[in-house]
């Protein structure tokens, strides 16, 4: 009976791996700036995952969370996800702030966070590379430098 389990659940880990790990997240991908790293003693993993639900207030904490560059993002999870990044720590707006509104449940991707208009609601349909999205951008110069928190729901 055992072995039968354990055959039973290699199978489905074998054959299924992006059903038995799979799990919706939020991965920004920040492209550091040569000059920042030329400075600095370590190496640096420019990607941060961040499971749906985890608000982060302060992203120093994080790998490469100090480290000036442009940033990118991948967000997968069921339509109505709604997450914000904030350009200040603890979820302050002072800094510029883009929250993000998935409308179905194909996985997003946004190569840059700053080319939307600002100060109003932007609206994307899905298209082959990425998902269906609503998004609100208040542009600030540190905004577009480095994302500093997120904040999963509604934070208007």
């Amino acid at each position: 009976m055992k072995i039968k389990f354990f055959l039973v659940a290699y199978t489905f880990l074998v054959c299924f791996p992006t059903l038995a790990f799979a799990h919706d997240e939020l991965v920004i991908q920040k492209e550091v700036m040569y000059w920042t790293m030329a400075r600095s003693n370590f190496a640096c993993t420019p990607h941060i995952q961040i499971e749906i639900g985890e608000d982060v207030p302060d992203l120093r904490d994080e790998v490469c969370g100090t480290v000036i560059g442009s940033h990118s993002l991948t967000l997968s999870g069921p339509a109505g996800t709604t997450v914000t990044l904030y350009g200040d720590y603890n979820f302050k707006k002072d800094n510029g702030f883009l929250t993000i509104r998935k409308k179905d449940d194909q996985m997003l991707w946004l190569m840059d966070l700053t080319v939307f208009p600002d100060g109003q609601w932007f609206t994307s349909e899905a298209d082959q590379d990425s998902g269906a999205f609503d998004i609100f951008y208040k542009a600030n110069p540190r905004f577009e430098r480095i994302v500093s928190s997120v904040q999963w729901g509604d934070s208007s």
